[in-house]
């Protein structure tokens, strides 16, 4: 009998060993298990390593997984299963550092096969260790797991989408709007938000019913897809809302030119399935960081000039701020005026000699792009031109600009002046277009011309801009003997060192280079640098704003070998500055000195 104070179980016979377990136990060996693993198990790749990252065993499942037989594994590096971009970063030494320090090193991957295809794949890498404890290499496993990866990612997605537009939803703008202005806070770069709502939709859902409105839904933030630029983010943010962010816009205003654009894709018919329907937009705009410093803020700035831009009759855009709002509609407006000229081609040009330094006679005739009416013609010809860029207008007015002064140039040489260049302003967009030299080879032949008497003046941005382009153009019209002027020189980069690389055979100091001069030592030795170092590098100069006698001999004894300002002659309309050339050829060439 057992005392109660005794806690002791009652005794009793052991439990005897189950005969079947003892049976295997006898019969699996870790050789036998060992072996099974390597030559039978297929879903996992089993491999070691030693301590220099080379491979000495490849089981049946890593010849499945990765492709490499086993002699043509073992001894090589465990690099042949790793990415180019994960060899970059020292990703396999990386995993053995930590496998080493903390025993294990785990971690989801894109693997390489042999045949260079890839696939995602979940790797545990162990140490293997000695009985002393010394490291004597490393066991690595891996799973294939891109079929649940792939589901993941296509579950986290669907989560992000909006259903009827397949645009981003509300949730994935919250999250990128919050990324976007973070990122745009570290690199000091603008971010412009749209908001962007149908006008009408209310009506469309109410007379033709819900699906035609996710018809008209989706077909609208497809136009609204089609028009913004690959890296903008697009989102539906619910109802008729619609969202979109532009990262590092080359100017705020530009976000306008977008606008615009978007205002006349829904005003477009949308065609549903029983009817036509027509609708338009109202879009607010704000600015990142000028009206907002953080994310939640720039919403509602933006949502506050989208409620402005429907109080003032819809169909139309807004900025938040005020000022910006005034100078966007200004250059809409502007652009819609320029469409318009081109359109009826009624631009004009204007001539301003340039003069030889020494002989004082007009040696070319610089064509000046003007503008009429009362809103263009009093803008300056640099404005216009960047409304152009903007606007996809630039080609076809650099093609008429050739083609008149070429005109002119002939008519010029039929009266006798021979000896007469004419000077054309280009542009980087202008030159890129594949059409370029063709079209101005077509024109000299019409008129019976060469490259020779052509001048191109181009700016430096726009020559440096090209010239890291990769483009061969300003190196194609050197070669077809055009004459390559940099204009404005000393205002864009004035890197000394593209003065060498670029084929250029001129360049025209800007008149900023004038002032002071000749009445103020240091602006005497800067314009005297750089005329010095043209010279040096057998380029010609010719010295722009030129309005004084005392500026002209100081730029002459300076070594300039023309000369362009009001001094001479303002720009002149065709008939002007056909008299200028005549009464230069009837009389005595005037004195370059007074």
């Amino acid at each position: 009998m057992t005392s109660e104070a005794d806690p002791s179980p009652p005794s009793g016979p052991a439990t005897p060993p189950h005969p079947a377990r003892e049976s295997i136990r006898m019969h699996i060996s870790p050789e036998l298990l060992l072996r099974q693993m390597y030559d039978e198990v297929q879903d996992f790749a089993i491999i070691t390593l030693d301590t220099d990252s080379l491979i000495t065993s490849w089981n049946v499942g890593a010849r499945h997984l990765f492709g490499f037989e086993e002699h043509e594994a073992l001894g090589a590096s465990t690099a042949i299963t790793f990415t180019a971009e994960d060899l970059d970063q020292g990703q396999p030494f990386g995993e053995m550092a930590l496998a080493a320090e903390q025993g294990r090193a785990a971690d989801y991957r894109w693997h390489r096969r042999k045949d260079g295809s890839r696939f995602w794949a979940y790797g545990v890498l162990t140490g293997i260790r000695t009985e002393e404890g010394e490291l004597a290499g490393y066991l690595k496993i891996v799973r294939d797991i891109t079929e649940r990866k792939e589901a993941q990612d296509e579950i986290r997605r669907l989560a992000s989408i909006d259903a009827v537009t397949g645009l981003y939803n509300r949730a994935s703008f919250d999250t990128r709007r919050v990324e976007l202005t973070a990122s745009a806070t570290r690199s000091g770069q603008k971010l412009l938000l749209f908001m962007i709502d149908l006008d009408r939709f209310k009506e469309v859902n109410d007379t033709y019913g819900h699906q035609a409105g996710d018809q008209l839904l989706a077909e609208a933030g497809a136009r609204i897809r089609a028009i913004s630029r690959d890296s903008d983010f697009v989102a539906r943010i619910g109802g008729d809302e619609f969202a979109l962010f532009q990262m590092n816009p080359a100017s705020p205003l530009l976000g306008a030119t977008l606008a615009s654009k978007i205002l006349f894709a829904l005003d477009l018919p949308f065609k549903l399935d029983n009817a036509e329907v027509r609708i338009s937009g109202s879009i607010g705009i704000a600015v990142f960081p000028d009206d907002a410093g953080d994310a939640d803020s720039l919403l509602k700035c933006a949502d506050l000039a989208l409620y402005e831009a429907k109080t003032q009759g819809r169909n139309g855009y807004h900025y938040f701020t005020p000022e910006l709002d005034a100078l966007a509609h200004r250059r809409n407006r502007d652009q819609g005026e320029l469409k318009r000229l081109e359109r009826d081609k009624r631009f004009w040009l204007a001539y301003q000699p340039i003069i030889d330094a020494q002989s004082g006679q007009t040696v070319t005739m610089e064509a000046l792009l003007r503008f009429p009416g009362p809103v263009l013609n009093q803008s300056s010809v640099d404005y216009v031109v960047e409304l152009a860029k903007e606007i996809g207008l630039i080609v076809n007015i650099g093609n008429w600009v050739f083609q008149q002064a070429s005109s002119q140039l002939r008519r010029w040489r039929d009266e006798g002046h021979h000896a007469i260049r004419i000077a054309i302003n280009t542009c980087s967009k202008e030159l890129l277009a594949p059409s370029y030299l063709p079209n101005i080879m077509k024109v000299l032949e019409q008129y019976g011309l060469s490259p020779a008497d052509i001048y191109l003046e181009m700016t430096e941005r726009d020559a440096i801009d090209l010239d890291r382009s990769s483009t061969t153009i300003v190196r194609r019209l050197a070669d077809q003997g055009f004459r390559l002027v940099l204009d404005d020189f000393g205002t864009g980069y004035s890197s000394l060192s593209y003065l060498r690389a670029l084929p250029v055979t001129g360049l025209k100091l800007d008149k900023s280079f004038l002032k002071g001069v000749p009445d103020e030592a240091d602006a005497n030795a800067v314009a005297r640098a750089v005329i010095t170092l043209a010279r040096e590098l057998r380029l010609g100069v010719i010295a722009e704003g030129v309005e004084h006698p005392v500026q002209m001999r100081f730029l002459r004894d300076a070594g300039c070998h023309a000369f362009q300002g009001f001094l001479f002659a303002p720009p002149m309309a065709e008939e002007e500055a056909s008299r200028w050339l005549r009464e230069q050829a009837a009389g005595p060439a005037p004195p370059a000195q007074p």
